[in-house]
């Protein structure tokens, strides 16, 4: 009788010490993958570090503000200023556009454009310089995940990934270097 008491304590023992060994083991890994996220979040991406599609790259300083003109203009007719803050959040910009930006902005070309906040949404000018530079963040490193720079203007044409926010940022951006 002994015998099956004593049998029975050590299976239990042995059932505790696999749950507290799965439990550490669970919690540890939790820690790791936590870290490793968080390592990543705090890594900044340098805009000058960035390729571009070649033909993007090719462009002069003249046809590069050019495009950017032409970007900006398609921007003001679409009257982000006056429409709600939900339609910042519109995914209707395509990756040769936001390429020709930031090509722009890592050239640190200045582009005068008159009245340039009555561009913006007033949620965008509102933004403090820390919350911008996050978002540029954000914005770069979804470019570096997202745009193939092998690609064609055609393919990154197609390539609509980009919400009205994103270009605001990157716009406005560019807009207070001058």
């Amino acid at each position: 009788m002994q015998l099956i008491v004593v049998g029975i304590v050590t299976i239990v023992l042995i059932l505790l010490f696999i749950i507290v060994f799965l439990l550490i083991n669970s919690s540890s890994s939790k820690q790791v993958k936590t870290k490793v996220i968080n390592q990543n979040l705090n890594q900044v991406i340098d805009l000058d570090e960035i390729r571009f599609p070649r033909n993007v790259e090719n462009m002069n300083g003249t046809i590069l503000s050019q495009a950017c003109k032409v970007i900006i203009d398609s921007y003001r007719a679409l009257n982000y200023a006056n429409k709600l803050p939900s339609a910042m959040d519109k995914i209707e910009w395509h990756t040769w556009q936001v390429s020709i930006l930031l090509f722009f902005l890592k050239s640190k070309y200045v582009l005068n454009i008159s009245n340039s906040n009555q561009l913006f949404h007033e949620t965008i000018l509102n933004l403090s310089k820390n919350h911008i530079n996050q978002d540029m963040q954000k914005i770069l490193k979804k470019y570096l995940d997202n745009a193939n720079v092998d690609k064609d203007r055609d393919t990154l044409s197609k390539d609509v990934i980009w919400t009205a926010r994103e270009v605001s940022i990157i716009l406005h951006e560019i807009l207070e270097l001058k």
